[in-house]
C-alpha cells in the first residue's frame, strides 16, 4: 500500500532531487572551468538552484500566504525565461563558432523574437478580463506559452542545423540544448492540455508530468557534463632543423647583398 501521502511524497521527491542534481551540475561547472565557456548557462544553474531555496522556504513557512508564492513563483519565472533566452544564444555561438554568419544572425532573430515576446505578454496581460489577480496571472501564462513556443522552433532548428553541418554530438552545447528542447516541449504541451482539461486529476497528472521532464533534462545536463568532449589541442608549429634554417640565411644574405 502506498499510503495516503504518497502523492505529497512523489511531489516533494521531484521538486528537490533535479535541484540537488543540479548542485552536482554547477560543481562539474565550476570545476572543470566550464563556466568561462558557458556562462550564461552556469547562471542559469544557479537561478535555478536559488529559485527552489526561495520558493521552497516560502512553502515550509506557514504564515506565507498563496499570493505571495504565486507572485513570487512568477517573478522567478520571468526571469527564469530570460536567462533561457541567454541561454540558447550561448549556445548557438558555441555550435555555430565556426561560421560567423550564422551566430550573428541567430543572435539578431533572438534579439527581435525576446522584444516581440515581451510586447505580446504585455498586450495580452492589459486586455485580459477579470480583476488583477487574473490580468497579471494570464500575462504571465501567455509569456510562458509564447516563450516554450519560440524555444521549441529555435532549439530545433539549432539541432537540425548542427545535424546537418555534421558537428560532433558530445560537446556540452548539445547536452544543453536537448535538455532545453525536451523540456521546452513538454512545458508547453502541458501548457496547452491545462487549458482543455480543468480536471484535479488532469492537473496533478500534468504537474507529475512536467517536474518528472525536469528531472530527466538535469540527468541529461550532468551526463553531458561529465562526458565533456575535450576541444583537440592545436598542432604545435612545425621546427625545421638547424642546417635548413642556415641555408635559408645564407640564401637571404646573398639576395640582400645582390
Amino acid at each position: 500500500m502506498l499510503g495516503p501521502y504518497w502523492h505529497k511524497v512523489l511531489i516533494l521527491f521531484l521538486w528537490v532531487t533535479p535541484h540537488v542534481l543540479l548542485a552536482v551540475a554547477a560543481a562539474i561547472i565550476w570545476k572543470r572551468r566550464l563556466d568561462r565557456q558557458y556562462p550564461c548557462f552556469f547562471a542559469y544553474v544557479l537561478f535555478r538552484i536559488a529559485t527552489f531555496i526561495l520558493l521552497f522556504t516560502l512553502y515550509c513557512i506557514e504564515s506565507v500566504q498563496g499570493p505571495h508564492y504565486k507572485y513570487a513563483f512568477a517573478v522567478t519565472l520571468l526571469c527564469i525565461i530570460a536567462l533561457s533566452f541567454g541561454v540558447i544564444d550561448e549556445v548557438s555561438g558555441h555550435l555555430f563558432r565556426e561560421s560567423h554568419f550564422l551566430t550573428v544572425s541567430a543572435r539578431r532573430l533572438l534579439q527581435c523574437i525576446a522584444c516581440l515576446l515581451l510586447a505580446v505578454g504585455a498586450v495580452l496581460a492589459v486586455y485580459a478580463p477579470g480583476n488583477n489577480t487574473v490580468w497579471w496571472q494570464a500575462g504571465i501564462t501567455a509569456i510562458n506559452r509564447g516563450a516554450a513556443m519560440v524555444q521549441c522552433g529555435l532549439l530545433l532548428s539549432l539541432s537540425l542545423l548542427s545535424r546537418f553541418l555534421g558537428l560532433s554530438w558530445r560537446r556540452p552545447a548539445f547536452g544543453i540544448t536537448l535538455g532545453l528542447g525536451i523540456l521546452a516541449s513538454v512545458d508547453l504541451a502541458a501548457s496547452a492540455l491545462r487549458t482543455e482539461f480543468t480536471s484535479d486529476a488532469v492537473r496533478d497528472f500534468l504537474n507529475l508530468l512536467t517536474m518528472g521532464t525536469y528531472l530527466v533534462c538535469v540527468l541529461i545536463w550532468v551526463r553531458y557534463l561529465v562526458a565533456t568532449e575535450t576541444e583537440p589541442a592545436p598542432p604545435p608549429p612545425p621546427v625545421l632543423p638547424h642546417n635548413e634554417v642556415e641555408i635559408w640565411n645564407k640564401a637571404l644574405q646573398q639576395f640582400l647583398n645582390h
